[in-house]
């Protein structure tokens, strides 16, 4: 692939995510205003669960696609037994894990249902979660053929029939959770249409069994790696309402939608700085890696304590009174986040790593991270409530970082700065915790506020003033 083609795609797949989410973000002060706080806990709770059976469904077997079409890539009739195979398996499997889990509700979905009823709301969650496997699949295709375009329409069209059904549903007929449950629902059902009649010319269905063994073989060490990554950003929401209620689970979304805005920039980011960095790595010119590390982290730094300080006010300006407590819980969902940022550096580097010695390490720490959130949120949670929730995501994402700085460089030549990198967060983080401060009149503190916020990124510019020149010597960054 082209380097302007890679930068292109990056490009794509970054915006796209940006824009969904950013415009995910803008509905918020419309959906909090014609949902109850229990309704936007249902719909939380309900896209939960999906999220985690979305892993059994699919057992990673989308990664296989990028993997095994170079592989297969100049012969175009493998290649249709490849995405053939793995299309006919995944929709045998689907069929297979529904059955099972409408079998077995009472054992596998209902104690996770807390005050939220099966039918009709997780029912219109399983319809969802039984569709899109195979659009998955296609979009996971259109990555490995590199057609990122296309993979932007579909997925923009997607969004834009989504939100429509969404507005129409919650706005004009009042359907509440089950409007939006039931938008995304009828959005899966017409793209599994669509998928099998655009995909069907370039599959072959059937299963080649021996194509079949090398995917699973490939995908099944993915998994656990997949479902503790899904546990440590979900789980929180299941617990909160086993242990609380499905109201706070509400609240507690909405200011973890405004504390996930640093991990949508930094995901967004690291799709542009991965190629990047393998460059870099592979060209042997990796002086510029950790100047770039220090540079992003600060400025994730920066967002996050400006979602501190000034995410109350926001929440305050634009939801309904019920929802203005989620402000409590940003701080340090946004700072959860910012240590996500560091784990991206230090996990690329294990990701280079050739032989895959690297992903053998990840999920250790990956499923570690996960077992920690879980017994915080569980202790937490019954004390400090939907706070303790956001704790304990910090916390894990703080240790998971701090775990993979010892590791990082074992296969690849890189000297991060690590105690900066660990560190720097913390020291924002401490600061931000100025937005508890109750006792002053909220004119007068606002004000301390903006002006705090004006002096740390006036310091932060002149600390990077020099470096940045140096950086941005090279026609592009990430180029």
């Amino acid at each position: 692939m082209s380097k302007q083609k890679l930068l292109k795609n990056s490009g794509i797949y970054s915006i796209l995510m940006l824009l969904q989410k950013g415009i995910n973000f803008i509905l918020i002060p419309v959906l909090t205003i014609y949902l109850s706080t229990y309704d936007y806990g249902v719909v939380a709770i309900v896209i939960a669960i999906n999220t985690f059976l979305n892993v059994f469904y699919l057992l990673s077997l989308p990664g296989t696609l990028n993997r095994f079409y170079y592989e297969f890539k100049d012969d175009q009739k493998k290649i249709k037994k490849l995405f053939g195979t793995i299309i006919t398996f995944v929709l045998l499997n689907s069929f297979v894990v529904t059955l099972i889990i409408f079998l077995g509700r009472k054992w596998l979905l209902l104690p996770f249902l807390e005050n939220v009823d099966f039918f009709p709301f997780m029912a219109l969650g399983l319809v969802s979660v039984i569709f899109n496997p195979c659009y998955a699949i296609y979009q996971s295709s259109l990555q490995a053929r590199q057609e990122g375009v296309r993979f932007g329409k579909n997925n923009a069209i997607f969004f834009l029939i989504n939100i429509v059904l969404l507005l129409t549903s919650v706005i004009l007929l009042d359907m509440g959770a089950k409007g939006v449950l039931g938008s995304l629902a009828i959005t899966n059902v017409v793209f599994f249409i669509y998928t099998l009649s655009r995909f069907r010319k370039d599959i072959t269905f059937g299963i080649d069994i021996d194509i079949l063994k090398k995917s699973l073989k490939y995908a099944f060490p993915l998994i656990p790696h997949t479902l503790s990554g899904v546990t440590t950003m979900l789980i929180d929401r299941i617990i909160i309402n086993k242990l609380l209620n499905t109201s706070l689970v509400g609240i507690y979304s909405i200011g973890n939608n405004f504390g996930s805005i640093v991990f949508l920039i930094a995901s967004g980011i690291n799709q542009a700085f991965v190629p990047w960095f393998n460059q870099k790595i592979k060209n042997n010119d990796q002086k510029s890696i950790p100047e770039i590390a220090k540079f992003l982290i600060v400025f994730y730094c920066i967002i996050a304590l400006g979602l501190s300080f000034f995410g109350k006010e926001v929440i305050m300006l634009i939801t309904p009174k019920a929802y203005h407590i989620s402000w409590m819980v940003i701080p340090c969902i946004s700072f959860a986040f910012v240590y996500h940022g560091v784990y991206y550096f230090f996990v690329s580097a294990l990701f280079y790593d050739i032989q895959g010695r690297g992903n053998r390490i990840i999920p250790i720490f990956t499923i570690l991270a996960a077992i920690i959130n879980v017994v915080l949120n569980i202790t937490f949670i019954p004390q400090y409530g939907i706070f303790g929730a956001a704790v304990a995501t910090l916390i894990s994402k703080f240790l998971l970082s701090v775990s993979l700085s010892f590791f990082y460089n074992r296969f690849v030549e890189i000297q991060y700065p690590v105690l900066y990198m660990i560190l720097i967060p913390l020291g924002f983080y401490i600061v931000s915790l100025i937005s508890y401060i109750s006792h002053l009149e909220t004119y007068h503190f606002l004000s301390i506020k903006i002006i705090i916020f004006v002096v740390v990124m006036v310091l932060c510019f002149l600390h990077f003033k020099k470096k940045i020149k140096i950086l941005f010597k090279e026609k592009k960054i990430f180029s």
